[in-house]
């Protein structure tokens, strides 16, 4: 018991500065959460997380950039990983401050993280499993700062025959890249590639294109996003992009438009909706760039001025007055 007490608080105390690698256990004397589920950020806790073992790691930020923690566990450990900011983690409140979830986009079934710094400071990471009286070693390794192995330029979907959807997507400078993975999910929070969509990357001069069709497509909602390996294992994310195979208004989904957005995004309220609704979009760096409360009727239509955002990737979240949440993706042009 005291043996895996000093493990627990060797843990919390050993701090990332840089590009390092750690190694730890949770066990069930660790301290216990409930954990939030996916996302970027996350907006709901998980079902099956209602009182998983936790490790909390500081990581120092000494030059603002690109980050990627990946992690790999023992054999049949399904570790979960979270990145809190610098205002800190607070197991009682697990959805404050949460900047990143994720579960699987590391190697088997470990998380991976890709941030993009906007400042120095210290930040948390706090790595934990997916479900209850899971128990394993972990190592973690962080790479921080340094070029993009590639720029992606653009990355779509479109719906096509058939509940086919076409992804394409064009890069640039592209260094030492390996391959592109392509992802899916049907509520935009947990991936799974997407059979037979592992591209090798061409890794040539200048503007490279790429394009695959998906025959496999979910009945509605299909979220989509590209993991990009490089030959060094270096893994990072694209932007999601959504296709919408399904009848939205009739299956009582919200729905946004145009995406990309470029002067206004418009939100699609689902049928029989009405009163009040709490509006807000995020920034893929989890700040909340707007917020304001509308009043909507029944399948209305509310129009967002996003004409002063930045190019870039966000999030729009719509807590319904029927105590709904709804969060989905756009790009900003």
């Amino acid at each position: 018991m005291k043996k895996a007490l000093l493990l627990f608080f060797t843990a919390i105390c050993i701090q990332f500065v840089g590009a390092q690698t750690i190694s730890g256990n949770i066990n069930a004397s660790d301290p216990k959460f409930h954990r939030p589920a996916n996302g970027m950020p996350p907006t709901a806790l998980s079902i099956v997380g209602t009182n998983v073992s936790y490790n909390l790691i500081p990581y120092v930020v000494t030059v603002p950039g690109l980050l990627t923690i990946v992690c790999t566990g023992s054999v049949n450990f399904d570790t979960f990983g979270f990145l809190y900011s610098p205002a800190g983690f607070n197991p009682l409140t697990p959805l404050a401050n949460v900047l990143v979830g994720d579960d699987d986009s590391g190697p088997g079934v470990n998380f991976a993280i890709t941030y993009n710094f906007p400042a120095a400071g210290t930040y948390y990471i706090v790595v934990t499993t997916l479900k209850n009286g899971s128990f394993g070693n972990y190592s973690l390794n962080t790479s921080q700062g340094g070029p993009l192995p590639v720029r992606l330029v653009s990355f779509s979907a479109e719906k096509t025959t058939g509940g086919k959807n076409l992804l394409k997507w064009t890069s640039a400078e592209e260094i030492n890249i390996l391959k592109y993975q392509l992802q899916h999910s049907s509520e935009g929070n947990k991936f799974t590639d997407v059979p037979g969509a592992s591209i090798n990357a061409k890794n040539g001069v200048g503007i490279t294109s790429y394009n695959f069709t998906d025959n496999i497509s979910f009945a509605t909602f299909n979220y989509y996003r590209l993991k990009i390996i490089d030959k060094s294992g270096l893994v990072t994310l694209s932007n999601v992009a959504v296709v919408n195979n399904g009848n939205s208004r009739l299956l009582g989904y919200i729905t946004i438009f145009p995406n990309p957005a470029v002067n206004y995004l418009n939100i699609q309220t689902k049928a029989g909706q009405k009163g009040k609704a709490a509006v807000s979009i995020t920034s893929a760096g989890g700040q909340i760039v707007y917020k304001a409360d509308y009043t909507i009727a029944n399948e209305s239509i509310v129009n967002l001025d996003v004409k002063k955002l930045p190019s870039g990737n966000y999030y729009v979240r719509i807590n319904s007055a029927d105590g709904t949440t709804t969060t989905l993706p756009f790009v900003k042009h």
